[in-house]
This record gives structure tokens, C-alpha cells and sequence, in this order.
């Protein structure tokens, strides 16, 4: 199979281009920043890059998204496939419900990061457009290894991603934004597991784009009311003068779905895991 990458100056752009040279297809790249990836051709311009393949990725910031699926579109042979990797949906597939009618398409949403180890199985997000069983057929194909998990539609994907990724970025940027003014290495010198492990999610998240951050928090519709819900709870946690019924609440209310003693588990089963690597 040939694969063409759009985006590949990026870090999933890039991830992905050595991805799909690993496993052997003919990788051809695009992007108008400079870039290399070894075993992967750089193509001069966006047509060269996508004429011939038979899946096309897209991997570009999610307000670009959209106007490059179209223009992936017009210069796309017949019978090929086009996919992107947005983390906001709603434009982007709008714009793949759009695509001309003899090509096939993937709405995809990979939950990992550019440093996710190849060699082992990652979490994929399909949202199907025009044919569920197809979609999911070809995601599996082009991505073998991984765990497609299908998400029914746009607006859920957004929704769930909302709490998923939005309230996490906006709990951690808070988090590094207070940490950072802070005598950081004095407070990890004496810090404990807690605040070791809060330290490296903030400043991990902090790693990413602030485009890739922004869209998260800006973009998705539905994290505004994760962030007012977040800032309720945290002015009620700030200004209560009886903390002990509150977070017993809390703990009531979690304990419910999850098993919080396995929670404290599999925390440091991490961090042995982790260590050991």
C-alpha cells in the first residue's frame, strides 16, 4: 500500500510517516515546513505527495483540518482513501461527509502522543461517516496492531473528548501555570509520589503544541461547561469551612464506578513498570 502523510513536519505527522515506513509501505510526505524521516519521501508539493496513494492522512492543527481534507480531495486518484486524525470533529467531518463519492474516508482520532512506543498496541478512535463495518475494516487494516474503538458519532467523540482530553489539559496547564512559579526543583526534592506524578502530567502536557492545547480548550464546544463544572467545584472545595462532609462526598460519589484501592494499585504498578524501563 502506498501512504501518503500531510503534515509531516508535525510530531503525529511525523510519528505516523515513520509508523507506516516500520511497517513497510511506500510513505510519500508533505508539508511547507522542512522535515525528514528516514525511509520516507518528501514530496515537492501536496500533489506529488498525494496523487498516487491509496490512503491519503491528514495531520494537520485542527483548524486546518477541514480546508486541507478538500484540498487533499481534488487531487486524489479514484478509489483511494482519505483520512485525518483531528481531536475536534465537527468540521472536520462535515468536510469528510463532503468528499466526492468514489473515494472512501476515515475519521480517526489517535489517543497518544508522538511518543508513543511503535512496537506496542495504541488506542484509536473511529468515528464512522458513510460505512461502519468498511471504515472499520480498513482502520484495521492500516493500522494492524492497534485498538480501533468505534465512537458512534461527531457530537459524541467532541462530547467525550471534552472530558477526556479538554478538562485534562485545562486541570494540568492550570496546574504547571501555578508550579512554574515555584522553586520547582526544591519542591520536587521533598515532594512524594503525589505531587511527582501531578509534576510530570502537567509538565508532559505542557511538551504539546499550544496549537494542539488551544484547540482543545478552545475549540471543542463542549469543554466550557468541564471548565465552569471544574471552577464550581474548586471554589466550593476553596470557600467550604467543613471539608470533611465534602470530600467524603466526593469520595462517595467515585467509589460508585471505580474501585479507588485498585486506582492506588495500578498507581504505583506504573511506577515500578516505569522504573524498570
Amino acid at each position: 500500500m502506498q501512504v501518503a502523510v500531510v503534515g509531516a513536519a508535525g510530531k503525529m505527522g511525523s510519528w505516523f510517516s515513520a509508523y507506516f515506513a516500520r511497517k513497510g509501505f511506500s510513505v510519500s510526505a508533505f508539508d511547507v515546513r522542512p522535515f525528514a524521516v528516514e525511509g520516507v519521501k518528501v514530496a515537492p508539493t501536496l500533489r506529488d505527495c498525494v496523487r498516487d496513494a491509496d490512503l491519503v492522512l491528514v495531520c494537520v492543527p485542527v483548524q486546518k483540518t477541514a480546508e486541507l481534507v478538500k484540498k487533499c480531495e481534488k487531487e486524489m486518484k479514484k478509489g483511494s482513501r482519505l483520512a485525518e486524525i483531528s481531536s475536534v470533529k465537527s468540521k472536520a467531518f462535515a468536510a469528510l461527509k463532503g468528499v466526492r463519492k468514489d473515494l472512501s474516508v476515515l475519521c480517526l482520532h489517535p489517543m497518544f502522543g508522538p511518543g508513543a512506543d511503535m512496537a506496542k498496541s495504541q488506542k484509536m478512535l473511529l468515528v464512522p461517516v458513510r460505512d461502519r463495518a468498511g471504515e472499520q475494516a480498513a482502520a484495521e487494516q492500516a493500522f494492524s496492531g492497534m485498538s480501533i474503538n468505534i465512537i458512534a458519532d461527531a457530537k459524541t467523540h467532541d462530547r467525550s473528548i471534552a472530558a477526556v482530553l479538554g478538562l485534562t489539559y485545562f486541570v494540568n496547564t492550570a496546574f504547571a501555570g501555578v508550579i512554574a512559579k515555584e522553586d520547582l526543583k526544591a519542591l520536587k526534592r521533598i515532594g512524594g509520589t503525589t505531587f511527582g506524578v501531578q509534576s510530570i502530567l502537567a509538565e508532559s502536557v505542557m511538551t504539546d503544541e499550544p496549537e494542539l492545547a488551544a484547540a482543545l480548550l478552545r475549540d471543542n464546544p463542549y469543554v466550557r461547561a468541564y471548565m465552569a463544572r471544574y471552577l464550581k467545584s474548586a471554589r466550593e472545595i476553596a470557600r467550604t469551612g467543613r471539608l470533611e462532609p465534602l470530600l467524603r462526598k466526593i469520595k462517595q460519589d467515585l467509589q460508585k464506578q471505580q474501585d479507588l484501592q485498585e486506582s492506588y494499585r495500578r498507581l504505583y504498578g506504573m511506577l515500578r513498570d516505569g522504573n524498570n524501563t
